[in-house]
């Protein structure tokens, strides 16, 4: 098969001159250090330049591969090379230990092992990061975490090494530690323009300080017990995928913490996928572009979002950030929200009508018992909307003292048809004049509705669908479109006037949760499947 010689040099390169943050890992067993096969190595001096070896050597391999035939059938594999590994007497080195791990039985250097390699060592130097965001009191505010900072400092970083050997690649950090690429057209004809999101805030909501990477090579099935005594079973709903990954190597947390798999594999496979389209064979597409957006799981990535970075409007939108290797989301929930303010005002009960006692947290009490109890999200599935009151808290003043004579009520509306979004919200208007009737001494105001996400099938690419499906099915593998319940960084986008996307897998399993992991192979293959998406789009 005939390789690009940049594309493999820059893997092995990018491989090596990461080595040390594995080896370092493998020292704190962080990483499982795989076992070593004998080889018998040559006598060489201690001190060993990696990069040249490895370049010298894939170079061989590539004018090789030049002058064989470039007809390749599916099956065909890539090529091994032929790496010598040194060593020095009774040696102890770590990097000489995962460099001979990727040796195959006759003693050579595998490129896929290569290239694996650097899906785990970007995922793992993304993982150990705590980029967790955390909604503050301020709603106008845009709350942003040191561990976001250095996570955007991070993919930015990465993306500019590439920058450095191909000037087309355009890379921007904006002021909201959004990162932005865009690779530019590659013809003057007039091809749909594609903008792919991954986010690199992760969730709030499970412990995300301290996080170790695990990884754990060659699963054989069965169950993983964590160093904290969590098990990650087969059996269980959180690792049911584990199944469909015998052979393959899988990363998870050491049960303490999660992993950041949502989404940090979307980020390792866009990453990943830039470098693919940079080094690899070239073919024509329209302008692409790339987002790394922040505050995705507080449900603000559209706040920091800047369309200026994207061309305006991209004809083609798709968000790297699910959970299913099946299917992808082709529909979601409308998502909006009312906040309902209850002002009240102290009196003593016994001349509580003399006094015009106002008991707003009665009054808001009242407001939530009028929501039809059938319109609950307990009761709620497939495409039925809901109306949750899911929170209800005194507000607080200017300088942030509590007023505790008024109550808040937050409010969220979901729904899939319009008609029935309507609906909901007549039903909350009644409930509001019926607390007002009931309670004339408390004075209740509704906020304006904020429209959080929208559904993304409202302006989708028409054919985007049947191009997801068709990409899959030319690596062999079927996938379905699906509804979701709940939102993604392309519907918050959506709700700011964009064209809505479909949500594709990232790699990302058992989200939000101490049970996190990811396998290495899937993110592999969707950086593969969204190429040739790429490429049907634009064919």
């Amino acid at each position: 098969m005939k390789l690009s010689i940049k594309y493999f040099l820059l893997l092995c390169i990018m491989c090596l001159s990461t080595i040390d943050v594995c080896a370092q890992n493998v020292g704190k067993g962080i990483i499982k250090a795989p076992k070593v096969p004998k080889i018998k190595p040559p006598r060489v001096k201690p001190t060993v330049n990696w990069t040249a070896i490895v370049a010298h050597e894939v170079r061989k391999v590539n004018e090789a591969s030049s002058k064989a035939s470039t007809t390749t059938s599916k099956n065909t594999k890539l090529p091994d090379v032929r790496l010598t590994i040194p060593r020095t007497k009774n040696s102890k080195n770590k990097q000489q230990e995962i460099l001979s791990s990727l040796l195959s039985s006759q003693g050579l250097y595998r490129l896929d092992s290569l290239l694996k390699e650097s899906y785990v060592l970007r995922f793992v130097n993304y993982a150990r990061i705590n980029s967790q965001s955390t909604e503050g009191e301020d709603v106008t505010a845009f709350p942003l975490s040191m561990g976001q900072r250095q996570m955007a400092r991070l993919v930015e970083q990465d993306l500019l090494k590439m920058a450095k050997n191909n000037k087309s690649l355009q890379v921007v950090r904006s002021e909201r530690e959004y990162v932005y690429a865009k690779l530019p057209a590659t013809t003057k004809r007039k091809l749909p323009s594609i903008m792919l999101m991954a986010h690199l805030d992760i969730t709030p909501e499970a412990p995300g300080g301290n996080i170790k990477p695990i990884v754990h090579r060659n699963y054989q099935g069965g169950d993983i017990v964590l160093p904290s005594g969590v098990v990650l079973s087969p059996e269980s709903p959180q690792g049911k995928h584990l199944k469909e990954c015998i052979g393959k190597t899988i990363i998870t947390s050491d049960g303490n913490t999660l992993l950041g798999a949502d989404d940090k594999t979307g980020c390792a496979v866009l990453v990943s996928l830039i470098c693919n389209l940079l080094y690899g064979k070239p073919f024509e597409h329209g302008d692409l572009y790339f987002v790394f957006s922040q505050n995705e799981d507080i449900g603000r990535a559209a706040d920091g979002f800047e369309t200026k970075y994207v061309g305006g409007n991209p004809d083609v939108v798709i968000d790297v950030d699910g959970d299913d290797p099946h299917a992808f989301s082709v529909e979601n929930f409308t998502a909006a929200m009312r906040i309902y303010t209850f002002h009240g005002k102290s009196a003593h009960p016994g001349e509580g009508y003399t006094n015009k006692y106002g008991d707003a947290l009665t009054a808001a009490s009242y407001f939530v018992g009028q929501i039809p109890p059938y319109k609950h999200p307990s009761v709620s599935r497939g495409k039925q909307g809901y109306i949750h009151c899911y929170d209800i808290s005194h507000p607080k003043d200017s300088v942030g003292k509590v007023i505790s004579d008024d109550y808040l009520v937050k409010v969220r509306l979901r729904y899939f048809d319009k008609l029935e979004g309507d609906t909901l919200r007549q039903m909350l208007d009644s409930a509001e004049g019926k607390t007002i009737d009931a309670f004339p001494f408390v004075k209740v105001e509704a906020s304006a509705e904020i429209l959080q996400y929208e559904n993304v099938a409202y302006t989708m690419y028409p054919t985007l669908p049947d191009i997801i499906k068709k990409a899959y099915a030319s690596l062999g593998k079927k996938v379905s479109p699906r509804s979701e319940r709940g939102g993604t960084t392309s519907a918050m986008i959506a709700a700011k006037g964009l064209r809505g996307g479909a949500c594709l897998f990232s790699g990302q399993q058992a989200e939000h949760s101490i049970y996190e992991w990811t396998c290495v192979e899937d993110m592999m293959d969707m950086t593969n499947i969204l190429q040739k998406i790429i490429m049907l789009i634009n064919k």
